[in-house]
């Protein structure tokens, strides 16, 4: 993904204020309302794919557990120098790509399987979890005509709320989420042939929030 980061142009970014590390959204019950409420894993990969749509941070990080983590695929934390973001770290860059003014639109498609109970080993959160991802399809358009496409499988792990940390038992919270890595080719991968002011190219997830927290996505 070096090729990813390397080539960049400005993005004009919001600073990242803190009340949307704890908002309390509260679903109106609004039929046209896209968002779930969050009792069960499956509405908060409904509500992730909304608030990408919509463009909505508050919502995303509303999703995300106070120990929620990022993990990156191997070549993007060789990169990146961490094998993972914190909650404040990735809401931070997915702040950045939603609200960019060089991304003219972003449309999501997540396509997941069944629940997996056998991540309750010793030290993981009581009533957790794990749905696989297993058809990613994420397109991010920039004004410039360049569409950055995601499509590797992802690892989300879910817990319920702890009601000895004030939390509702009857919520899920989004506490893991692997970044797995490409079975194809490492890299930036062209995935249609195109010109200088439009093209289609593959990145990994991580990538492209890292970017764009540096304020920047690639324009190769």
């Amino acid at each position: 993904m070096k090729c990813f980061a390397r080539n960049v142009i400005l993005l004009g970014v919001a600073v990242l204020s803190g009340c949307i590390f704890s908002p309390d959204i509260k679903n109106p019950g609004d039929p046209h309302d896209p968002y779930s409420q969050p009792t069960a894993p499956e509405s908060l990969i409904t509500n992730l794919q909304a608030s990408y749509r919509n463009r909505e941070i508050e919502r995303y990080a509303a999703i995300l557990a106070p120990e929620f983590t990022f993990k990156f695929q191997p070549i993007d934390a060789n990169d990146i120098g961490t094998p993972f973001w914190t909650r404040e770290q990735d809401s931070t860059g997915t702040k950045a790509l939603l609200t960019t003014t060089e991304v003219s639109d972003i449309r999501i498609n997540l396509i997941y399987g069944a629940r997996d109970t056998s991540v309750n080993f010793p030290g993981s959160p009581l009533d957790s979890l794990k749905i696989r991802i297993i058809t990613t399809d994420l397109q991010v358009d920039q004004t410039d005509g360049t569409t950055w496409v995601v499509t590797d499988q992802q690892d989300m792990f879910f817990r319920k709320g702890i009601e000895t940390n004030g939390e509702d038992p009857t919520h899920w919270w989004l506490y893991e989420w692997d970044d797995l890595p490409t079975l194809a080719a490492p890299g930036v991968r062209p995935l249609s042939a195109g010109t200088s002011a439009s093209q289609v190219l593959a990145s990994s997830w991580g990538a492209l929030l890292q970017n764009a927290s540096k304020t920047r996505l690639s324009n190769p």
